[in-house]
């Protein structure tokens, strides 16, 4: 079976992130495509350019799964109630819009010098992209850091209780121990189409 992983990264973070890079290595170690688009972009721009991913993987391989990270947590949850496809949540933002006038203006993308820019408008396309529930919640997966810095592990917990979880003891928002949890995240993308992770599962960080 021709297998694809289209991995989405986070607000002011790149393709080169080290959670894609080690995601991309699992990938290549299994024969799985990978692909991860700049989502430096507006949200509905960012939107587009991962539907266009999505269905350019899709055309080219018998399954496609889904990975992404704060906002490409978001993102990743939006495309899979569209499509249906199996995804992994990294501790997702859930209500982005809320705080985007706390980052209007210039923004420097991490690792570069690359800015982009913050406009009001965000907040709306945010809102427009949203996602509450999903129509089959067994085929994602989340992974929540109770040491989460940024964002508040409960609320994804709650907003997806449905799906099966990882919750992971510690840790951070760039889930810096995320090597250690990658082998069960692509078990769950991969190998476990009954979603042998229950709902409310946890494991220690």
């Amino acid at each position: 079976m021709r297998q694809a992983l289209l991995y989405l990264h986070g607000f002011r973070s790149s393709p080169a992130s080290v959670k894609a890079q080690i995601m991309r290595g699992h990938c290549a170690r299994r024969g799985i495509a990978f692909e991860a688009p700049d989502l430096s972009a507006a949200p509905l721009e960012a939107a587009g350019r991962i539907e266009r991913a999505y269905v350019r993987l899709a055309a080219q391989h018998d399954a496609v799964a889904i990975a992404g990270s704060s906002l490409g947590g978001f993102y990743g949850a939006w495309l899979a109630q569209r499509t249906g496809a199996r995804a992994a949540l990294i501790n997702p933002a859930v209500r982005p819009w809320t705080v985007v006038k706390n980052y209007l203006g210039e923004q420097t993308i991490y690792g570069s010098t690359r800015t982009i820019l913050v406009t009001p408008d965000y907040e709306a396309e945010l809102v427009a992209l949203r996602t509450p529930a999903f129509d089959a919640p067994s085929r994602v997966l989340l992974v929540l850091a109770t040491g989460d810095e940024l964002l508040d592990w409960h609320e994804a917990a709650a907003l997806y209780a449905g799906s099966p979880s990882i919750v992971i003891d510690g840790s951070d928002h760039g889930v810096s121990d995320f090597e250690e949890h990658a082998p069960a995240v692509m078990h769950f993308l991969f190998d476990d189409a009954a979603g042998a992770v229950g709902p409310g599962a946890a494991q220690a960080g």
